[in-house]
């Protein structure tokens, strides 16, 4: 596959290294990483004055959002011939130096949704729903409910007289999952250049009926190789990703830089499919869960997992592991309830925290992609383990009743609507926890998407169409369809990010001195919100 990408599609390679070499001069160039060596060899061939020719003044393509944004088996079937889950299993298996066969990776992953008393893995490491619970033996995430066991434990058990058949990376298999998209979330790279934004792969499980899917999302967080010269360093990603909607491109050359990009990185970069992508304050993996058991009915349940190492108890090897951890933005619903147990000091905590987090649910303007929780103080104590698609998980029915917590809000409202020169009451405490439940996984795939629902100002969350492909829930479907507020709202203000990026840096100097970058770091330590706890994207809000 490397010598596929090396010698059919020189040209993208040359240009982003040519790239780096104009705006990383002063950083003292990264030497390739591995498996890169002949492409960097054959980009090194442009002098800083012929990169400059090709990128300054900027000359951004017309960004086709389905070629540059997002690459779907809808519009690109032959894309993903490579990105089989096995193959990705493996690189990251092998990024670590482990001995581990895919096939257990991915069983194990499953394992952790069943309890202990209907395991699959037995051993001391296995990990299960159950492993914390509270006095009453309910399990526990993060303190909060986490339902156990999902339908979805299946996946990790093997039909003994027919191994194949529940084999996920058997075409023919009932169980098989099949990659139907790669997206480009180059929005969500910090202001301050501290990474260079997320790169996914979405793979669908082969469903018989509408109760029988689940998807599973890679995201991976690209290390910026020269944070010390600020989002400026990622400009040859941005560049990377534009240039696919060249017209000149063929499906074949972009293919082939897709994986090139995935699995052996841009010269100087690291490839996205690396283990250490997925780990503690990197990137992450989400599921979208809806499998029914024997008929067995369980809400749609969205949860989120990194990857971790440890030693295989039975010989001492190194073992990569999907860990079950909180879903970001995503509070416990419980915490708005006057109900919340007042024995536990996060629900004070919590009132008091979304009382600052309002100067990001309802900014400036009428754009409904800058709607942000990012700015929740301390979001990691309130994080729930699983976002259910269910009244639970309806921010504004579990405020109801709370008439302390509506009135505080309230009024804080009033002095920043004046500043957004809103009138007094347009929007409401009602209307600022809606917008909370838009940012959650299941507020953005239905709960909030039901109709254009009205969340006060300025701002109407774009409905998600239930009659038309790809229906309610999913923004990617199994063929590969996409959903009409990530078509019509949210793709083209990624574009008009990733174009602005380009105009904006293309014609930059190079990374200055240090002195210098320690302004850059400086002027950067100002963007943080609330005591260095988050750092504005370039994008906005990391939800959709």
């Amino acid at each position: 596959m490397y010598l596929r990408y090396v010698s059919k599609f020189p040209l993208i390679a040359a240009i982003m290294c040519a790239a780096a070499s104009v705006s990383l001069g002063a950083c003292g160039g990264a030497d390739p990483v591995e498996g890169d060596v002949v492409a960097a060899g054959e980009a090194q061939e442009l002098t800083a004055e012929s990169a400059e020719a090709l990128t300054c003044p900027a000359s951004v393509p017309t960004i086709d959002m389905r070629k540059s944004l997002i690459v779907t088996k809808e519009t690109d079937p032959d894309v993903f011939t490579e990105f089989t889950l096995s193959f990705v299993l493996q690189r990251l298996i092998d990024s670590v130096g482990s001995s581990q066969q895919p096939l257990d990776l991915y069983r194990r992953w499953w394992d952790t949704q069943n309890n202990a008393a209907n395991a699959v893995f037995t051993d001391a490491d296995a990990i299960h729903c159950d492993d914390v619970t509270d006095s009453n033996g309910v399990a526990q995430l993060n303190g909060f409910p986490y339902t156990c066991p999902r339908n979805e434990g299946v996946l990790a058990r093997t039909n003994p007289s027919n191994p194949a058949q529940t084999n996920p990376f058997n075409p023919a298999g009932d169980h098989f999952m099949e990659p139907v998209a790669l997206v480009n979330r180059f929005d969500l790279a910090p202001v301050d250049g501290s990474h260079c934004g997320e790169y996914r792969i979405i793979y669908a499980k082969k469903s018989s009926g509408p109760t029988d899917r689940n998807f599973i999302i890679f995201e991976a967080q690209l290390p910026n190789p020269h944070p010390e010269c600020g989002v400026a360093a990622c400009l040859p990603v941005a560049e990377f990703w534009a240039n696919l909607s060249d017209p000149n491109t063929t499906a074949t050359q972009r293919r082939d830089a897709l994986e090139g990009f995935y699995f052996f990185g841009l010269p100087g970069f690291a490839p996205v499919i690396q283990a250490s992508n997925f780990m503690s304050s990197t990137g992450q993996i989400r599921t979208n869960q809806f499998m029914a058991s024997s008929g067995a009915f369980q809400p749609w349940n969205l949860r989120e997992f990194k990857l971790d190492l440890g030693v295989n108890s039975q010989d001492s090897s190194i073992r990569l592991f999907f860990k079950p951890v909180t879903v970001k933005e995503n509070p416990f619903g419980g915490l708005f309830n006057a109900s919340f147990d007042a024995n536990d000091p996060r629900g004070a905590a919590f009132r008091s925290s979304f009382i600052d987090a309002l100067d990001g649910l309802v900014p400036l303007g009428d754009d409904e992609n800058d709607i942000s929780l990012r700015t929740l103080p301390d979001q990691d104590l309130f994080n729930a383990g699983e976002s259910i698609v269910d009244t639970n998980n309806n921010y504004r029915d579990r405020l109801q009743g709370n008439a302390a917590f509506i009135a505080d809000i309230d009024a804080a409202l009033g002095p920043l609507l004046q500043s957004r020169g809103l009138g007094p009451g347009m929007v409401t405490a009602d209307n600022a926890a809606d917008r909370a439940t838009t940012q959650s996984c299941a507020g953005c795939h239905e709960l909030s998407s039901v109709d254009d629902e009205d969340l006060g100002g300025l701002h109407v969350w774009p409905e998600h169409f239930p009659t038309t492909a790809p229906g309610t829930f999913v923004h990617v479907d199994e063929q590969g369809q996409i959903s009409a507020p990530l078509q019509w709202k949210f793709l083209p203000h990624r574009a008009q990010i990733l174009k602005s990026f380009i105009e904006d840096n293309a014609c930059n100097a190079a990374c200055p001195s240090t002195a210098a970058s320690a302004d850059i770091a400086a002027s950067s330590a100002d963007a943080l919100l609330d005591s260095a706890e988050h750092v504005p994207t370039l994008g906005g809000s990391a939800t959709h």
